[in-house]
């Protein structure tokens, strides 16, 4: 889908944003593929936290595909600074692999909420 941008400086702006080539709108990080070192699918983003005071994200819930892709079966916690969107892959690049997912991971978000790396 073609990035457009938006003005959003009127009063009748949309809600809404698309996005920019620097910008995303957080509906749109939710669900992108994270891939591991080999360039193989790990899982998705789960979702992610914002600091309030700050507005910086300030980590990330990793989610695998689950049995056959339904639901996630393990989540994980990452800092945001250890994703990098690599637009080649469609999705963001990180570190982490199947087995440490797999090892690491908890079977709830709000577990791997939890979890301090």
């Amino acid at each position: 889908m073609p990035q457009r941008e938006i003005d959003t400086s009127a009063p009748d702006a949309p809600i809404e944003t698309v996005g920019t080539e620097e910008l995303i709108a957080s509906d749109r990080v939710e669900g992108t593929a994270v891939y591991g070192q080999d360039g193989h699918k790990v899982g998705h983003v789960h979702n992610f936290m914002v600091n309030k005071r700050t507005g910086r994200v300030a980590h990330v819930i990793v989610a695998d595909g689950g049995f056959f892709g339904l639901g996630a079966s393990h989540y994980v916690r990452l800092p945001w600074e250890d994703l990098r969107y690599d637009p080649e892959l469609g999705g963001y690049a990180t570190h982490l692999t199947k087995e440490i997912m797999k090892d690491r991971g908890r079977i709830s978000a709000d577990d791997a909420e939890m979890e301090i790396w």
